[in-house]
């Protein structure tokens, strides 16, 4: 079923600027070790925790929830917790600077072993290897090292300088939508939400429209606003379903009518659940894909709709050609089985990559060695990498700061675009 999403009202430019201002301010005091800084998040977490707290509390006393015993503990840990807080807020700051540093070291470690996987692949690697040893040398010295926390300050504070730039220029095109100069700079400076953030995205937009289904669900059956015109000549689609890993969403693009989705669709190469495996492009039509989705996999899909200029969509198209020069030709067990080299029926065979043949005829192709699709790795390259590689060159330009891209960075980066209402995201559609 297919549901026209409602778009919230855009925000004023003027909020967006005075977010901009106070981010700026706390980034540059954050930078300069002004005390003050500290002592307003140290604060603000503090009271956050113990809220959280009474509120859990409080559900027990007004009789909303069937689970009092966890709902107990939780309040009286965060009531707790926030008290400990507050009689030594200096926690905070060790606590925030110790998880950057972990996270850090996770993420160095997983962009390392792409770059072993890319060296495998006869890829170019050094720069990746780069990339990696920078994040786990930092990480190291944030969580184990640093004194005062003076790094993690420096680094939170000059994040917060960026996004704050981010959100001006966002503010600054929504004013100057008719300026080119405004466009072009929109289009180069792009600061993602933290990533240990925005993977986490398709999971919430799993349960915020599964508890709108069940609670308001004439609320989604809205008409698609008709005051756009321009043609979608791209369409990111972003896949999530129940569960921990394939809620975090999967990415794929269909270009005039064509889906092509990158993934581990070769069961037979996996390599620790699929974690690692051959890299195969699968080419589907549009309306195949839509149902095998939602009827066979069971997901939910959000589509985006992206109208190109005629440069724009050129280099788009070029670049898919580009790409399908390093891909050769990949038969799964069912078009073997059709093809008279192995036997049984097609239907026989219940792989992913069967039932996407029997079910839409789809066509498979795998990567020549120096490709660095060739070897397809859920932390790195993966199907929004590939995505990334078509959707760069439609004018969308996303500063990947955390190393790691995720569905969930897309998710939140056009939804943005879609509710500016002056982006080339003219649509968002969710079918279920």
């Amino acid at each position: 079923m297919k549901y026209s999403v409602l778009s919230l009202k855009n925000t004023a430019p003027v909020i967006w600027l005075i977010m901009a201002v106070a981010l700026f301010i706390t980034g540059i005091m954050l930078i300069f070790n002004i005390k003050l800084a500290w002592v307003a998040i140290e604060l603000i977490v503090v009271g956050l925790v113990f809220v959280i707290g009474v509120m859990y509390i409080i559900s027990l006393m007004i009789k909303t929830t069937e689970n009092k015993l966890k709902h107990l503990l939780i309040g009286l840990l965060c009531t707790l917790g926030g008290a400990a807080l507050f009689i030594a807020p200096q926690i905070v700051k060790g606590a925030f600077s110790f998880t950057a540093g972990m996270l850090g070291i996770i993420i160095g470690l997983f962009i390392l072993l792409n770059s072993i996987k890319l060296k495998y692949d006869g890829a170019s690697w050094v720069g990746t290897l780069i990339s990696a040893l920078i994040y786990i040398v930092l990480g190291i010295e944030m969580a184990f090292f640093s004194r005062q926390d003076r790094l993690f300050s420096t680094l939170l504070g000059s994040y917060l300088l960026l996004f704050a730039f981010n959100i001006f220029i966002d503010a600054l095109t929504s004013l100057m939508s008719s300026n080119d100069g405004a466009q072009k700079v929109k289009k180069r400076i792009r600061i993602s939400m933290p990533v240990v953030i925005a993977a986490f995205l398709p999971i919430k937009l799993l349960k915020d429209i599964n508890k709108l289904v069940q609670e308001e669900p004439e609320a989604l059956l809205l008409l698609p606003n008709q005051s756009k015109k321009q043609t979608e000549d791209l369409v990111i689609f972003i896949h999530t379903r129940e569960g921990l890993v394939t809620g975090m969403g999967h990415v794929d693009i269909s270009i005039e009518g064509t889906v092509y989705s990158y993934g581990n669709y070769d069961d037979s190469t996996w390599k620790f659940g699929g974690f690692f495996a051959d890299g195969v492009l699968v080419e589907m039509d549009n309306r195949f894909h839509i149902k095998q989705a939602l009827s066979v996999e069971k997901k939910i899909l959000m589509a985006y709709g992206l109208s190109l200029t005629p440069e724009h969509k050129k280099a788009v198209i070029s670049k898919l050609k580009e790409l399908q020069k390093d891909m050769i030709k990949w038969m799964p067990l069912a078009e073997q089985c059709k093809s008279g080299l192995i036997k049984g029926k097609p239907t026989d065979y219940k792989d992913t990559s069967s039932q996407l043949y029997n079910d839409s005829n789809a066509k498979f192709f795998k990567f020549k060695l120096g490709n660095p699709f060739k070897t397809y790795y859920a932390m790195g390259t993966n199907c929004v990498k590939l995505a990334d590689q078509l959707v760069g060159k439609s004018g969308i330009d996303i500063l990947k700061v955390n190393g790691i891209i995720t569905p969930g960075t897309y998710l939140d980066y056009l939804d943005r675009l879609y509710e500016r209402g002056d982006s080339i995201v003219i649509s968002r559609t969710l079918y279920k």
